[in-house]
């Protein structure tokens, strides 16, 4: 039979078992192992989806216990939907909603029927098992669809937060580095007014110097030249 088991993560346990089990079989008694090898009298292996088979060891002998064979009644209908609403009220279950208690009970309930289908007619059994591991694949799939799109929303407002973040933050570095800016061409300003005054000085000081140079020259090349023309008047 071609059927999924069902994802053995539970998402709650309850202590609510309304799927009826067999009696503890023993498992290494010689007298019965012929007949039933483990197992109850009509037992199919279509019934460990339903019931998976719970095996203990007490007083050194191996027991083993498995989903029940023996066909429900009505009266056996009628007080498993008894049990149903009166766990559903013990476990303070929602009724509307997302209510993972109101999901495990159902589920529980509704692998019950199962059995006491299998018992009747296994090919109806294996048709309700692929019922409901299609219903719980369709049930993972829209958690997991949600779980990502809510990561994907946290992802973007946190990106958007830290966005909005490095906005603020690179504006406040960009203002500081304005008034930093503007510090440094004052000061540059002051350098260069002050260094301009300078120069200025120093120019009008080689003028000076120049100009002083230059009437000591003119007046030597003057005295020099009288000199010569004095010679020369001599001479004639």
């Amino acid at each position: 039979m071609d059927t999924i088991h069902e994802d053995t993560q539970q998402e709650i346990i309850l202590d609510v078992k309304f799927i009826k089990g067999s009696e503890p079989i023993l498992i290494d008694d010689e007298e019965n192992r012929g007949k039933y090898d483990g197992y109850p009298p009509g037992y199919n292996k279509v019934f460990e989806y339903i019931y998976p088979p719970v095996e203990w060891m007490e007083d050194g002998m191996k027991w083993r216990r498995v989903a029940s064979t023996e066909p429900a009644d009505r009266n056996q209908v009628a007080a498993l939907a008894q049990d149903l609403k009166s766990s559903l009220s013990h476990w303070h279950a929602r009724m509307h909603g997302v209510c993972l208690v109101r999901r495990e009970l159902y589920k529980q309930c509704f692998n019950e029927l199962i059995r006491q289908v299998c018992v009747n007619s296994i090919d109806r059994g294996e048709l309700l098992i692929k019922i409901r591991n299609e219903y719980n694949a369709s049930i993972m799939a829209h958690k997991r669809l949600f779980e990502s799109g809510l990561i994907f929303r946290i992802k973007h407002t946190t990106l958007d937060d830290n966005k909005d973040d490095m906005t603020e933050k690179d504006i406040q570095d960009i203002e500081d580095q304005h008034v930093i800016l503007k510090k440094k061409l004052v000061n540059a300003n002051i350098k260069y007014n002050r260094l301009k005054i300078d120069l200025k000085k120093e120019l009008n000081n080689l003028k000076d110097a120049n100009q002083h140079e230059l009437n000591f020259f003119n007046r030597n090349h003057k005295a020099l030249k009288d000199q010569l023309e004095l010679i020369l008047s001599m001479n004639t």
